[in-house]
């Protein structure tokens, strides 16, 4: 098993109401993350996922762990695209992990830091540059077509607006 990272979005079954979220004029980007994923979740039938270091499978939600990741996607995007080292924080409670990005050649060796009793097994591993370009892309524009899947408004906010069509 090797890294992996991505959202599943809900297909709603029927339509769905316009989901309001109230923001202010100009709301910075952590903001519109963190409603964002509070509609997600409130609309229920998304998933999001990491796996790897030893675990198909972490015990994440929508809510609160797909938006602490989603805070620090456009900064992961572009360091991994500069070949910089770069840092993930997945800071919630019972997760409380530390991904390190760091660049090798052609490939981006990934360490996994676990301030929890959970042990990664291995501490490290390695996936081509563009693929994990193309997995965190493909994250962002299955977020964004989550968003409009049900209906938020959101969809339609920078850079929401932007990663429906790919531009990342």
């Amino acid at each position: 098993m090797s890294f992996s990272v991505s959202f599943n979005p809900a297909v709603p079954s029927d339509a769905v109401a316009l989901v309001s979220v109230d923001l202010e004029p100009g709301s910075d980007y952590d903001t519109l993350v963190i409603e964002a994923c509070s509609a997600l979740s409130d609309a229920g039938g998304s998933t999001f996922h990491i796996g790897g270091f030893g675990s198909d499978e972490w015990p994440l939600d929508v809510a609160y762990d797909l938006s602490a990741f989603m805070e620090q996607l456009p900064s992961l995007l572009v360091g991994v695209r500069e070949c910089r080292e770069v840092e993930v924080d997945l800071y919630s409670q019972g997760i409380e992990r530390t991904l390190t990005f760091r660049p090798s050649g052609d490939f981006v060796v990934i360490h996994c830091d676990s301030r929890t009793d959970w042990v990664p097994n291995p501490e490290c591993e390695s996936i081509a540059q563009g693929e994990l370009v193309a997995m965190l892309s493909k994250l962002a524009e299955d977020f964004a077509k989550g968003l409009k899947a049900i209906n938020s408004e959101l969809s339609e906010v920078a850079p929401f607006e932007r990663w429906l069509d790919g531009e990342l």
